[in-house]
């Protein structure tokens, strides 16, 4: 429970009224470590959140709840990786605009606010000097004191003039912090991703704590070796003749895990697969076993390769397997002459 001194004599509306924070032991483990809060240009919000519980007020009464942040001083900051300590890195950047968030819930009666816990989960931290959305406007590498008020909403015509009784700020030392744009001490990070349950997803990804061991990731039955190419039957007759050699590897990954892990290479060639491709498997007119895509009629006459040979008197090299312009151009149906 936290109360600043010296805001002068109060309406008996909110004279009364006292606030706890929530989560404060959290609060306190983060302050500990040198909380860290993110700023983005669209906006993030804080973790842990900010909530309080409300006591004292008048019932029948109507309040609107309020945060603001303030800086905590005029210096800006840097983290010191070596030594794990926040320095001060020069004079603050020039003050951004000051704004107040009201809670959505705003105004309600003091029975409303008092029912249950009030958190400000909706409000938002940014960086950007242009924000249009309302969003709290702080500078990187800055330290903030957030700040918690109580207003009476005074049905009076002239309530302007008690503005100053109708108001109670209320401060908690264990909520300061720095903003950044990303988290600078890797503790800070190790205790959001272990407290905050929307970062379920990290920790659940630690290896250590899968329960059930990793299963094969290839379960192929084994074929025959006739389906080995001719290179890789070397290899496994060179490894019959001399079962002691083990094969030139660079990984320390034992070869039984190797095994469990990756299929067989004949699992993985298929005779039909590993059958080498011919000139006619290629081209128009002629069956294919493997169903490629045969070649497109051209719409327009070719240009004639042996003609620009002939000309230019460039060399080419036999067997290259040009075809003429006739034979480009026969149907999807037709076989060459």
């Amino acid at each position: 429970m936290a109360e600043p001194t010296g805001q002068g004599p109060k309406n008996p509306c909110v004279s009364s009224v006292t606030v706890q924070l929530e989560m404060k032991a959290l609060w306190e483990e983060f302050n500990q470590l040198g909380t860290e809060m993110i700023v983005t240009k669209a906006g993030r919000r804080m973790f842990p959140t900010f909530q309080v519980k409300i006591l004292g007020m008048d019932a029948l009464a109507d309040y609107a709840l309020l945060m603001d942040f303030v800086p905590l001083d005029d210096k800006r900051y840097r983290y010191a990786f070596h030594s794990s300590a926040w320095l001060v890195a020069g004079k603050a950047d020039p003050a951004t605009p000051g704004r107040m968030h009201f809670h959505p819930d705003s105004p309600a009666k003091g029975a409303q606010w008092m029912r249950q816990i009030v958190s400000f989960d909706k409000l938002k931290l940014t960086n950007n000097l242009l924000d249009d959305n309302g969003h709290i406007i702080l500078n990187s590498m800055h330290r903030y004191q957030p700040r918690f008020h109580v207003v009476f909403v005074d049905p009076r015509k002239d309530s302007e003039r008690y503005a100053q009784e109708n108001f109670k700020s209320f401060i908690f030392t264990e909520t300061q912090f720095t903003a950044v744009t990303a988290y600078q001490n890797h503790r800070i990070t190790q205790l959001k991703i272990a407290s905050n349950p929307f970062a379920k997803g990290f920790r659940e990804s630690d290896p250590d704590s899968w329960t059930v061991p990793p299963r094969p990731l290839l379960s192929v039955p084994a074929r025959s070796c006739s389906s080995l190419s001719p290179c890789l039957m070397k290899g496994s007759t060179e490894q019959e003749k001399d079962p002691n050699k083990v094969p030139a590897s660079t990984s320390r990954t034992p070869a039984r895990l190797h095994h469990q892990l990756l299929a067989p290479p004949e699992a993985l060639l298929a005779p039909a697969t590993y059958r080498p491709l011919t000139y006619q498997d290629l081209y128009t007119g002629v069956s294919s076993p493997l169903g490629i895509p045969r070649a497109r009629p051209t719409p327009y006459p070719l240009p004639n390769i042996q003609a620009d040979r002939d000309q230019e008197g460039l060399p080419l090299q036999a067997g290259l397997g040009l075809l003429s312009p006739s034979t480009m151009c026969l149907g999807s149906h037709q076989a060459p002459q």
